[in-house]
């Protein structure tokens, strides 16, 4: 915000909780969460029949992947983009054989000489590692609590 002061413009600070409420109110008006109650009512319907869950646990676990959703939306992490691929990745019914290779920012890394590539590739590997034990850790906290 541009604040004008004795012929100066001076920017001032937004206070955090002021941005995050006006990302609330967004999300309220444009119909947010009505979208949301309706993914969840066909995400029920689908898994209801392959795996034998309850209502109420299969509302809990689509609760907890929404809540997911907005921490890694609003989180100031530089590696929340990050983590939400790995999320991504983690959360499907199937064996990933290269998780780093769907990892991988080929904008970033198609443009890397080949020591850079490897310097690349290793820190995405030990963030990958990383990334994947906190997903873990989480799921297993949230599945202990319930």
């Amino acid at each position: 915000m541009l604040i004008k002061k004795g012929g100066k413009e001076m920017k001032k600070e937004v206070p955090l909780h002021k941005i995050l409420a006006k990302q609330a109110k967004r999300r309220l008006t444009n119909g947010y969460w009505k979208q949301v109650k309706k993914e969840r009512e066909l995400f029920v319907e689908q898994n209801i029949d392959e795996n034998c869950f309850n209502i109420s646990c299969l509302k809990q676990i689509y609760k907890r992947k929404i809540e997911r959703d907005l921490k890694i939306q609003n989180s100031v992490d530089p590696d929340a983009k990050l983590y939400a691929k790995v999320v991504k990745l983690l959360s499907q019914n199937e064996y990933v054989l290269n998780p780093i290779a769907r990892l991988i920012d080929h904008g970033v890394y198609d443009k890397l000489d080949l020591n850079a590539k490897q310097v690349y590739i290793t820190k995405l590997t030990d963030k990958y590692n990383t990334l994947k034990d906190r997903f873990y850790s989480e799921n297993q906290n949230k599945i202990a609590v319930n």
